[in-house]
């Protein structure tokens, strides 16, 4: 069944949060940051069932948001990989603290892992993909790449976070994200969407 992508800019650094769905009304969301007005708009609107929040990784812009949606949808799990787990509640880590803020989060996960993945109504191909976090990781559904910090249109993610390595994340991306089909629509973590193809083409950091 073929699943409908909306984003969301959302957040004090324009983060893109991803509501996933299907006709069913089943939906996910991915990364939420904070201002989900419109996104919780929307979700009623279409009355879409929450199944799940997943985190392509820790940052605090991609998780700050989980306190505006869980109150409303409290059945819905939060997934996200175990290497994450710091960042959610160190603010040095998370990257809180530059934006003169505390963010964390103490509740329960569950824990994502390589592989192929069913999170309430979807099948999703998760890869690890380090580089930009120690537990960053790229969401597959169909056609759509979910790919948080990793790889942008025309840029990568920074590397000089804690827990970052800069050649980590380029042979992640290298080996792993364009081993993708060539048509794969990749939806970033900031700024607008592109494909594998063009990436393999023209990102200036694989030139």
């Amino acid at each position: 069944m073929e699943v409908t992508v909306k984003r969301f800019v959302t957040g004090p650094i324009e983060t893109n949060t991803y509501v996933l769905s299907k006709q069913s009304s089943a939906s996910v969301i991915i990364d939420p940051s904070s201002g989900c007005n419109d996104l919780l708009d929307y979700i009623d609107m279409l009355q879409l069932h929450i199944e799940a929040i997943c985190l392509t990784h820790c940052h605090f812009d991609h998780f700050i948001g989980i306190e505006e949606i869980t109150p409303l949808y409290p059945d819905a799990a939060l997934w996200v990989h175990p290497y994450e787990r710091p960042f959610l509640i160190s603010t040095e880590l998370n990257g809180s603290y530059l934006m003169g803020m505390n963010v964390s989060y103490r509740g329960p996960i569950k824990e994502l892992y390589e592989g192929v993945i069913t999170i309430g109504s979807f099948e999703f191909k998760v890869l690890h993909v380090p580089g930009h976090s120690p537990g960053s990781c790229a969401f597959i559904i169909g056609r759509h790449c979910f790919s948080g910090d990793t790889l942008f249109a025309g840029s990568i993610g920074r590397f000089d976070f804690p827990g970052c390595d800069g050649s980590v994340l380029l042979a992640n991306i290298r080996d792993k994200l364009f081993a993708l089909p060539d048509d794969t629509i990749v939806h970033s973590g900031h700024g607008g969407r592109t494909s594998i193809k063009r990436e393999k083409r023209y990102n200036p950091f694989f030139k």
